[in-house]
């Protein structure tokens, strides 16, 4: 199948090999031309999870003249959705788009502008971490869950999912909701308080106040789930957490990549969701407020904090 992967971080790099290893003809989009082309050139390197191995995929930032593919993948972080939509705009065809992106609210984005015809949603258990550009580390290895709006198993779901099939874990779901709830829920308690203690996932649950930081702010979620209807797909989220946690024990989640890299977050797709949805669900939401705003304050004065050399002085 030919694929097009838009967003070359860490999911999107970590994913466009998979699937190029798996035999699949990969394009790699890019914003930046410059960038595309060292990509283009170098390929991308793998580590970690999968081993030591290259992928030479296709990368571009010439939309318009890449071929029409047969899926388009979107990987960027969900404050760029609107924009990733414009770029799926410009590719020939009307491939079906699939997010498997953090966050609540991406597939209203892309469907406002692509058509809601076209997209399929996700999520996925995969751990990544981005080196450099072009250079990741597999650092967790889950399932990808992936469904349509409409929650009908379609023929074209079960194509997209037998060539993703051929190179991770792949399921099907009939509630896309759930499926993005869940991770949703997942990541208000383990990505905000990772990025703030900057522990990895493993540690997370190994000392006590962040574990109790994380249940608090995953219960919270739950809760409003259950005040709007979505069914999960785990009874007791909080230890679903620590097994997830557990389970990518190594890996450095993605919002604390963008912390220690001095970027901005997903957290008001996240944690900043679930907070308003708990506002019109009159659900109360302390922690995910506390975090939310405190992954905020961060973000904020990331070219101000102080450090060990200010102690020296």
């Amino acid at each position: 199948m030919r694929i097009a992967v838009i967003g070359p971080g860490a999911i999107g790099t970590l994913f466009a090999a998979l699937l190029f290893r798996a035999g699949h003809e990969v394009w790699l989009l890019d914003r930046d031309p410059e960038r595309a082309a060292r990509l283009n050139t170098r390929g991308l390197r793998v580590e970690g999870l999968s081993g030591s191995w290259r992928a030479q995929v296709q990368a571009t930032a010439d939309l318009p003249h890449v071929p029409e593919p047969e899926l388009i993948l979107i990987c960027v972080k969900a404050y760029d959705t609107a924009s990733a939509a414009d770029s799926a705009a410009q590719i020939p065809g009307a491939a079906p788009v699939l997010t498997l992106q953090n966050g609540l609210g991406n597939v209203e984005t892309l469907a406002r502008r692509l058509g809601r015809g076209r997209i399929l949603g996700g999520a996925t258990a995969m751990g990544a971490t981005l080196l450099a550009a072009g250079r990741v580390r597999h650092a967790g290895l889950g399932e990808t869950i992936i469904a349509e709006p409409g929650g009908r198993l379609t023929p074209r779901l079960r194509r997209v999912a037998g060539a993703l099939k051929s190179a991770l874990p792949v399921s099907l779901s009939e509630d896309l909701a759930g499926v993005l709830w869940t991770k949703a829920i997942l990541n208000c308690g383990i990505n905000p308080v990772g990025a703030l203690t900057r522990l990895r996932n493993g540690d997370l649950v190994r000392f006590p106040h962040a574990r109790r930081c994380v249940a608090a702010a995953v219960e919270e979620g739950a809760a409003v789930a259950a005040a709007k209807g979505i069914h999960l797909a785990y009874r007791n989220m909080g230890r679903r957490a620590e097994a997830a946690c557990r389970a990518t024990a190594e890996n450095i989640n993605s919002m604390l990549q963008d912390i220690l890299l001095g970027r901005r977050t997903e957290v008001e797709a996240i944690n900043g969701a679930v907070v308003r949805a708990g506002r019109a669900a009159r659900v109360p939401t302390p922690m995910n407020a506390a975090l939310w705003r405190l992954v905020k304050a961060l973000e904020e004065g990331a070219g101000r904090r102080v450090s060990e050399s200010a102690l020296k002085r």
